[in-house]
């Protein structure tokens, strides 16, 4: 029986890449950066305190509130649904702690 390793993922993803289009080459670098990020986010909630939790919430409310941040999020919002009517986005289902849990393929 043979145990798969990091290294064999590893290899297994530069074969992928290697024959793929540039274009979904970015979402697959992209959709990587998304898991580390998640990695990275769960530990920085296992390392903070509830205190210091509600803390930067007060702080992000605070920010959400002004006028500046506002124009910026509805001009993402309007990125964001532009790319969706193009077709370069794709759905995702997640699980119960919100990790995804399937990322499927939108076919036009």
């Amino acid at each position: 029986m043979h145990t798969v390793t990091h290294r064999d993922y590893e290899q297994m993803l530069i074969k992928i890449v290697r024959v793929l289009p540039s274009s979904r080459v970015e979402q697959l670098v992209d959709f990587a950066r998304f898991l580390e990020a998640q990695i990275l986010s769960e530990d920085i909630i296992k390392q903070e305190s509830v205190l210091e939790i509600d803390a930067d919430n007060e702080k992000w409310d605070a920010l959400m509130a002004t006028d500046e941040s506002q124009a910026l999020l509805d001009k993402m919002a309007v990125e964001a649904l532009a790319e969706h009517r193009a077709g370069k986005t794709m759905p995702m289902a997640f699980n119960k702690r919100f990790l995804i849990i399937q990322f499927v393929e939108y076919v036009v």
